[in-house]
């Protein structure tokens, strides 16, 4: 595998471990006691962070297919 792909396929996985992790505190118990201006930036966050995977996820595909 050229390491192109090899570090596209890394930034894929670690990308999708960091949604999930900040999905999970976004539903989560202590997401709720945090300020108001935090709870929208990390919503925010999460929602550009899921545009980035989803095209990483595209590049990925075409390498595969």
């Amino acid at each position: 595998m050229s390491d192109f792909r090899a570090r596209l396929f890394t930034e894929q996985e670690d990308l999708t471990i960091k949604t999930e992790k900040l999905n999970s505190f976004i539903v989560g118990v202590g997401f709720d006691g945090l300020p108001e201006v935090d709870r929208k930036d990390l919503k925010e966050q999460y929602k550009y962070m899921m545009e980035y995977l989803n095209i990483l996820n595209r590049r990925v595909n075409r390498q595969l297919g």
